[in-house]
């Protein structure tokens, strides 16, 4: 692939079966042992006419600009084929890979097996069947498959080789001359929105043909399952009033009914102490079920410890042993920081919107908590980009970095009268709260930290709203509408995560999975007391303190409380939120700090109480 871009498409939708090998032998097979065997045929339909623009044989691997891995297929240490599009590059592109002629007169089955490692980006792949090497019938593969993704519907290509079943017995069983096809096409018919021929690769190794159906009765597989924290890592100022649900779709590979499927969840903390456990209960998932969503009823309002936590899914029937297993689970982890907020742990690709350069806005939507007392700002955001070599260094680029407050009062809360067309200058339900002008430094990815600057009063730092949300952009307008910005797809996001704007707001932005990397750090807006609370509100030993830090706060009637712990200068280290709360004793960890002097500040509506106390090794 030439760039970086990508445009919105649906969810996978492919009609194959990927597991493990039959237990039961093929009645035929080729593993393409040491070059292209003399019996099949690369046939080169459009394409330039050289060497990378048709099928050839490989023991490397991918080598164009954007080369996937090479597939670790059963048998390829002996090589394997391959159509490298991103290699050649050259416009329209139709090659195919063709059998030997095949007696099936004897097979009232057949089905295809094999192994592939596949990256799809404006192309299509097919099976074609033929029974006289004329007409041909098409099986398409992976229909629904969105630029950027794999053949297993990730996109970091986890599952490398994967098998691909598909039963052609409608074309090919008891035939007395078959010819199987496969074929690869990036024309103008499906690009989608980009530049066709410039698309990934389709790596192909040991073909086999058996003659019974590989389906096992019982095979429940885990497809999407969105993930429940609004961001990846959330300030525990912020994560208490971000409730979760948990739901993932599943569908039944097997050709059974299978009753009593359980979908069960649990969140874990860093030490692996479970924190929350539900599951649901499903009386029966048909057979032929294909993403069936379950939800578990339960929400969970997730802890405010800085932390790193696992979510945990399982699926399994209470009543039938599964074929495969190895499909039946998934996690991801969120994270509680001590003043961050991330949309994903780091960039694994860059985007801009497709149709060329144009200009465009891409930015993450973060929520504050509700469950605030005491007074935050954003005061530094960090980001990466890319650019072509073809369009200069990143360095030689600007981008507009700008923090969007929505009007609450103006907007729903499912942004279901949202304006889509106008801009954020103009915009009725946006105001902008920092507009800040940066010179990229460094080369591709190297991530950059800016420090924000309030609008209208022009000093550091945007005072922020409790229960309010935020659009934090990066704008590429003009000669700077070719950098592409830096995204994770690690994540699948069921909530607004990244937004773009391209002549129109796309709340979804690029789709479920890309999330941009533009993280906001937030600290207290001060750290002296302005409304004093009583001295007694709060006590704290030891002072010095090496390792844990003891406070209590005691109150009149129950308080929602904050309890923070920064640095003499504000910048927040751990945050606490303490609902309902007369008398509470907490202990907090600080044998990470440096030695120094530090803060410990209570707040409640009614007002805060600042302390020094001093960490020493």
């Amino acid at each position: 692939m030439n760039n970086f871009t990508q445009k919105i498409f649906g969810f996978l939708a492919c009609l194959l079966i990927a597991g493990s090998l039959s237990a039961q032998a093929p009645f035929w097979t080729e593993d393409f042992d040491s070059g292209l065997p003399a019996d099949w045929t690369a046939i080169e339909i459009q394409g330039d006419m050289t060497a990378t623009s048709n099928w050839f044989w490989t023991d490397l691997g991918p080598t164009g600009s954007f080369a996937v891995d090479s597939i670790m297929s059963t048998t390829h240490d002996n090589g394997w084929m391959l159509f490298d599009s991103d290699l050649n590059c050259s416009g329209d592109q139709n090659a195919w890979l063709v059998s030997p002629q095949l007696d099936l007169s004897d097979k009232d089955i057949v089905v295809l097996q094999f192994e592939q490692y596949y990256r799809k980006f404006g192309d299509l792949i097919n099976v074609q069947v033929s029974t006289d090497s004329t007409v041909w019938t098409q099986f398409p593969l992976f229909a629904g498959l969105t630029n950027n993704n794999y053949g297993d519907g990730t996109g970091t290509g986890e599952e490398n080789s994967q098998l691909v079943t598909v039963n052609i017995s409608s074309s090919a069983a008891n035939q007395t001359a078959v010819w199987i096809a496969f074929q690869f096409i990036a024309d103008a018919t499906t690009a989608n929105g980009v530049d066709p021929g410039c698309a990934y690769s389709w790596q192909i190794d040991d073909v086999r043909l058996i003659d019974f159906d590989p389906t096992p009765s019982t095979d429940l597989s885990m497809g999407d399952f969105f993930f429940p924290p609004l961001s990846f890592a959330t300030p525990a100022s912020q994560i208490a009033t971000d409730t979760m649900g948990f739901s993932a779709d599943v569908s039944n590979l097997g050709n059974v009914d299978v009753p009593n499927v359980v979908l069960k969840v649990e969140v874990t903390n860093g030490a692996g102490d479970l924190m929350f456990t539900d599951s649901v209960v499903a009386d029966v998932i048909p057979v032929g079920t294909i993403d069936s969503t379950l939800v578990i009823a339960t929400q969970y309002p997730p802890s405010n410890v800085i932390d790193s936590y696992t979510i945990d899914y399982s699926l399994y029937s209470l009543d039938s042993i599964d074929a495969d297993m190895s499909n039946n689970s998934a996690s991801e982890v969120y994270i509680v920081s001590d003043n961050t907020w991330a949309k994903e742990a780091g960039e694994t690709i860059a985007f801009r919107p497709g149709g060329g350069p144009v200009d465009y806005d891409i930015g993450n939507m973060y929520t504050t908590s509700t469950d605030w007392v005491d007074n935050y700002m954003a005061t530094e955001v960090s980001f990466n980009a890319a650019t072509n070599a073809a369009d200069g260094n990143l360095s030689d680029f600007i981008t507009n970095i700008v923090l969007l407050e929505i009007d609450e009062s103006a907007v729903l809360p499912d942004f279901s009268d949202f304006d889509d067309q106008t801009n954020f200058i103009a915009h009725d339900a946006m105001s902008i709260r920092s507009f800040n002008i940066h010179q990229y430094a460094g080369a591709n990815f190297d991530l950059q930290t800016i420090s924000l600057e309030d609008f209208d009063l022009e000093t550091p730092g945007v005072e922020l709203k409790p229960g309010n949300r935020y659009f934090l952009i990066a704008s590429y307008e003009g000669a700077n509408n070719v950098v592409f910005h830096g995204f994770s797809e690690d994540i699948n996001y069921f909530q607004i995560s990244t937004i773009i704007f391209n002549g129109q707001w796309f709340l979804g932005g690029f789709g479920p999975e890309p999330a941009a990397v533009l993280r906001m750090t937030i600290d207290l807006v001060s750290a002296t007391d302005e409304n004093l609370l009583p001295e007694e509100t709060m006590t704290f030993f030891p002072n010095p303190a090496s390792d844990v830090l003891n406070v209590e706060v005691t109150f009149e009637k129950p308080e929602l409380a904050n309890v923070t712990i920064a640095d003499i200068n504000g910048r927040v280290i751990q945050i606490d939120i303490l609902k309902n709360v007369v008398n509470e004793k907490k202990q907090y960890d600080v044998s990470s700090l440096a030695p120094g002097t530090y803060l410990v500040r209570v707040a409640t509506e009614e007002g805060t109480l600042t302390k020094k106390f001093v960490v020493v090794r």
